[in-house]
């Protein structure tokens, strides 16, 4: 074998079998995370719950055809080194399962910025969402024009790698926008929750882990984003960005569902709260008058309504108005 198969070999196949095979234990992951949203019973409406069956169709659908991808290079076409230098469609079509896994993602969760925001701000509610969809649309746009050129590429039959160089600068562009889309949505969602702030002990608990949830999904994906740029620009015409190309997907889908399955956590936690304090929506401050007469007239009496707190973020993680789960106990 000549020195220059030996590097096609190392810079092609390799990269593949180590996306491909990275992949796929994202995906396992995510099986995980999918059996425990359908275990948890949660009161979502038919929007969420089409998200969750669009997202796994998706998933599903990608990671077969990594696999196939896998089994054309090692099996099908196994010692023939011109299928090294060759496009394929399996690759190809990747930039369609990314941007219509990553924009509905995308705008479940700026969604859930307006819900929150929208109270006390809603025009700056809404010109967040208006940014993160118009950058969520042109990343699609770009991402379905990238995959369907290098389609209609494929199409020819004696495409190679090297035409790949001349949508360098699409697919830098297509995944700048992505990450601009990301930086968004992620930075709007982590100031809103901390803004949403109420003092209480169990609300700021609450708000401290949808935080942390939020930072550790965009920070994997920003990176994975990054890394396909870097190995695009650095060498198009070799496999070396498939290493991160074919986990992208799954990190977006990965994040839908972690900050879904959040709320089992959250349930948990504020049923081991006791009703104290930090339950405590209102206090009303009545005169005598108001409240009543006799012996105690004379003094200002205190009454206390003491009601489950709103849990506005777990309605905002669901399309319906009320979440069942969270529903307010009758005042005492």
């Amino acid at each position: 074998m000549s020195a220059i198969t030996t590097q096609a070999v190392a810079e092609t196949l390799g990269a593949v079998q180590i996306g491909v095979l990275f992949s796929t234990f994202l995906f396992g992951i995510l099986f995980m995370q999918w059996v425990a949203y359908f275990t948890s019973k949660f009161n979502d409406g038919w929007t969420i719950r089409g998200l969750v069956f669009w997202v796994m169709a998706l998933d599903i659908a990608h990671v077969a055809i990594s696999w196939e991808y896998l089994w054309m290079y090692t099996v099908a076409n196994f010692g023939d080194p011109t299928t090294l230098y060759a496009s394929h469609w399996q690759y190809d079509s990747g930039p369609i399962f990314i941007v219509l896994t990553a924009a509905p993602t995308q705008f479940f969760l700026v969604n859930r910025t307006r819900k929150m925001l929208g109270r006390q701000h809603p025009i700056l509610a809404n010109c967040i969402f208006a940014l993160a969809c118009t950058l969520g649309f042109v990343q699609v746009f770009m991402g379905l024009y990238m995959s369907g050129s290098l389609l209609a590429l494929d199409a020819s039959g004696t495409a190679t790698t090297a035409g790949y160089v001349k949508f360098v600068p699409v697919a830098v562009a297509w995944e700048s926008v992505a990450i601009a889309t990301d930086m968004t949505v992620m930075i709007t969602l982590v100031a809103t929750l901390m803004y949403r702030r109420t003092g209480f002990k169990q609300t700021d608990w609450m708000v401290y882990n949808l935080v942390l949830v939020a930072i550790e999904c965009a920070l994997p994906v920003t990176l994975f984003t990054i890394g396909h740029i870097t190995g695009v620009v650095a060498s198009p015409t070799t496999a070396i960005h498939q290493l991160f190309a074919w986990s992208q997907a799954r990190l977006y889908s990965n994040t839908l569902f972690l900050n879904l399955n959040e709320r089992s956590k959250l349930r948990r936690g504020q049923d081991a709260t006791s009703h104290g304090s930090s339950n405590v929506k209102e206090v009303n401050f009545l005169s005598a008058m108001e409240r009543g007469t006799g012996r105690n007239a004379s003094r200002p009496q205190v009454h206390i309504d003491v009601t489950r707190e709103e849990h506005y973020v777990m309605q905002s993680m669901s399309n319906k108005g009320d979440d069942s789960d969270f529903k307010p106990t009758p005042s005492v």
